[in-house]
């Protein structure tokens, strides 16, 4: 561990030891009154205390979200430990679990995280980051979930809930208006109406529009911005007390200006050359500022509709109650974007991209509870079902060639690249380029270009079952299994284009060593077991011990962006956990202690490999991880203070990878070997303290909170190049709120990173600049109100 790691755990655990002393000597002293609040979530498909699910998980409240300003996953990762999201391309997002997950540059990839929104399962990155919002909760399951959620969530999952209508008649709702610094405003709303008593409405509706936060000097426009819309309506129907149904449609549309990276490390002759385009050129990582000169934008835009139907059976051929849920969803997500592929001021490569994924899902369970087991032992709980999976994917992805790449043919960058490129198979001018330009100026125009036309069909199914067995009044016995068939018909094409194309090469294929090519339909199907075995003790009512072992898999696939045509397919990537856990209630039930020891093996391990310009998909050998995660949550003896804290600690290695990417630094396609190195995205240490004060005078309610957040170092990038390591930061933040329950409304002020702590997200390569790196800083200092209202 670093200084600063040990100084954080040392910090967390003596003031946790402290609490926890305080607590013991003041108990008898001071008689609570209050007791925590049970936590109820879904993570096994039906409701249970989360006290009681043997999963390593976290939950965070739809309220909790609202006060602290928690608008996106990203926001939400930042309170769950060893866990990452970024979101630097919401085309693009990387999610983390355990240093596992998935970086989506490439879009062949499928996440190694699912997300599962109102118990319909997304096949797409693109999806975590559409809006949250009118949430009733985020549940964060960490390990493989494959035996009750399915393929591509072998390092856990996301469960997100929203909000439904009102139980009883009338209506409720809720109008939050929430504003930031740097022209970020947020209005969310929830309105639910019972207009009978067999049905009720909700609409939730979000407006959030934000000011970019990186100055871009040469276009004199702010990068990064947001425009965000989004609507979910849900028609919720119960006539009678056996069967009920729930029609939801919902729409998220976004524009951004795109992206938000910049330059750093500009060695001489980089500098040299991008000074003629802008002479104001710099490489300071941290003044959220950039000079590249490609408008780009991004266009994201997600429907979704949803049939979500239950009835009730009853007591049936000897079970206490046996019922069936049926769930149909059909979603589309188009995708538009282009971008300034090479960050910089000069007009080198752009690409411009359009992604087009339409997803069908239907599954059918069913849930039932006996007395015992066939007359052995206590109540036993079962589900059961079968799942079908469907989607097409069509990705449409040009790199075109600018008008200033004669010039850049003859810097030391550009024989760089064409030194590295000329190992490229199929590439017979590697090493040409800077004769060929100067001669084929007059021809570089608008249709010189390299396509990646790619196509994808994807059809599962699957068959699962789970039940738990309460063994006697102590041992609870969970055992599942899922099988899984999945079949990928994948067609890659990489095709040049160009006016000359015939009489002279293309200049754009030349340049980024690629070559055309078109193998037709590739076929792969797959067939997968999901297994996991949970044994649970009870010490008491309220203290229990698990183990448990479960197996999980991502499936396999062809590479969208290849450049040769050569070594399209990867393989599937496996995993097996086994998990320590502790739920625990102390002290009258005024201080909740949960904690989970595990480690995770991964076999075939999916990376991505820079390639000078985008990147390749490939298969690690193998890699582990092991750590711990723990919950704190303590109503201390003195009746105001309530403590929250979390902590995370992660060792993530290869076990080997004797052919991994080396830095770009030491040549295009150097390799490394990378045996026992750790995993990118995967800090050592993440920890959370939140200690709050409520107090009540007169009508009204005053909440007080600070909040501390650590995060350890760790790496951006797969090749660990040190230009990728991001140091270890601790930020803080904090929050106060007056509010009027008896009326309705609230007001909110705080403030997150307070001491202007100005840190990097990610660094990865810059493209056609070896050596220069493209960083994306996270937010400095902001403040912000809300105010809402509810009824």
């Amino acid at each position: 561990m670093t200084d600063s790691t040990r100084s954080i755990t040392s910090i967390f655990s003596l003031a946790t030891l402290s609490l926890t002393l305080l607590a013991s000597h003041n108990a008898q002293a001071q008689p609570q009154t209050r007791t925590l609040e049970e936590v109820v979530v879904t993570a096994q498909k039906t409701q249970q205390s989360l006290q009681d699910v043997p999963i390593s998980i976290s939950a965070l409240g739809g309220d909790f979200m609202q006060e602290n300003s928690i608008g996106d996953l990203v926001a939400v990762s930042a309170y769950v430990p060893n866990v990452r999201v970024e979101f630097t391309s919401p085309s693009s997002p990387q999610v983390f679990i355990r240093g596992f997950g998935t970086n989506s540059f490439n879009p062949s990839f499928e996440p190694a995280v699912g997300l599962v929104v109102d118990e319909v399962f997304f096949g797409r990155p693109s999806y975590f980051s559409t809006s949250m919002y009118d949430l009733d909760r985020v549940e964060v399951l960490r390990g493989p979930q494959g035996t009750l959620f399915g393929k591509n969530t072998i390092a856990g999952v996301f469960n997100v809930a929203s909000r439904s209508a009102p139980r009883e008649s009338g209506s409720e709702g809720q109008l939050r208006y929430n504003n930031e610094r740097f022209g970020e405003q947020r209005i969310e709303a929830g309105v639910g109406f019972r207009i009978s008593p067999a049905l009720g409405v909700r609409l939730s509706v979000l407006d959030w529009q934000r000011d970019g936060r990186l100055n871009n000097t040469l276009l004199k426009r702010k990068e990064d911005d947001r425009d965000q819309q989004a609507f979910r309506l849900k028609l919720e129907w119960q006539p009678n007390d056996k069967l009920s149904a729930v029609l939801a449609a919902d729409q998220s549309v976004m524009n951004v200006n795109f992206w938000p990276r910049q330059l750093m490390n500009l060695d001489t002759d980089t500098r040299d050359y991008l000074v003629n385009f802008d002479p104001e050129i710099e490489d300071n990582p941290y003044n959220f500022q950039t000079s590249f000169n490609h408008p780009g934008s991004l266009y994201q835009r997600a429907d979704t509709v949803s049939l979500n139907t239950q009835y009730a059976f009853g007591p049936v051929a000897g079970l206490n109650s046996l019922d069936s849920t049926v769930i149909a969803a059909v979603s589309w997500l188009d995708v538009e974007q282009n971008q300034d592929l090479d960050v910089s001021p000069a007009d080198l490569l752009n690409l411009d991209q359009v992604d087009d994924y339409r997803q069908v899902s239907l599954e059918w369970r069913i849930n039932g509870r006996a007395s015992s087991l066939f007359g052995l032992g206590g109540d036993v709980e079962f589900i059961s079902g079968v799942y079908y999976f469907q989607s097409d994917f069509r990705l449409l992805a040009d790199v075109i060639i600018g008008n200033d790449i004669a010039s850049y043919a003859l810097t030391k960058d550009a024989q760089q690249m064409l030194s590295g490129q000329s190992q490229v198979p199929g590439n017979p001018l590697g090493g040409t380029l800077a004769d060929l330009l100067p001669q084929l100026t007059d021809l570089i125009n608008e249709t010189d270009y390299y396509r990646f036309d790619y196509f994808q069909d994807t059809e599962a199914t699957a068959l699962f079952g789970q039940f738990s067995w309460n063994i006697n009044d102590s041992w609870l016995i969970t055992p599942g299994l899922r099988y899984n068939e999945e079949t990928k018909r994948s067609t890659p094409t990489g095709t040049s284009e160009c006016t000359n194309k015939g009489v002279l090469p293309c200049l754009t294929p030349t340049l980024i060593g690629a070559n055309d090519y078109a193998p037709g339909t590739i076929e792969r199907t797959e067939r997968k077991l999901s297994p996991k075995l949970s044994v649970t003790y009870y010490l008491s009512e309220s203290i229990n011990i698990y183990a448990s072992a479960t197996m999980g898999f991502k499936s396999g696939g062809v590479n969208a962006i290849s450049f040769t045509g050569e070594q399209l397919e990867y393989e599937p990537e496996e995993a097996r956990s086994i998990e320590l856990g502790l739920r625990s209630q102390w002290l009258e039930d005024t201080l909740k202690f949960n904690a989970t020891l595990y480690r995770m093996d991964f076999d075939d391990l999916q990376v991505l490999a820079f390639n000078g310009l985008l990147f390749d998909v490939t298969n690690a050998a193998a890699a582990y991880s092991e750590g711990l995660e723990s919950d704190l949550q303590w109503l201390t003896p003195y009746a105001p203070l309530t403590i929250d804290a979390s902590l995370g600690y992660l060792r993530a290695r290869y076990k080997d990878y004797d052919d991994a990417p080396a830095p770009i630094a030491e040549g295009i396609g150097a390799m490394q070997d990378l045996g026992g190195e750790p995993l990118a995205f995967a800090p050592k240490l993440t920890a959370t303290l939140m200690p709050r004060l409520d107090y009540r005078i007169g009508d009204y309610d005053i909440s007080a909170s600070l909040t501390l957040r650590h995060r350890g170092e760790h790496f951006t990038d797969t090749d660990l190049d040190p230009n990728s390591r991001i140091p270890a930061t601790t930020t803080y933040g904090a929050n106060i709120s007056l509010r009027n329950a008896m009326q309705g409304w609230s007001v909110a002020v705080g403030g997150k990173n307070l001491t202007d702590k100005r840190t990097l997200n990610q660094v990865i390569d810059t493209a056609l600049f070896p050596g220069t790196y493209n960083p994306s800083q996270n937010p400095g200092r902001s403040v912000y109100a809300s105010l809402s209202y509810n009824w």
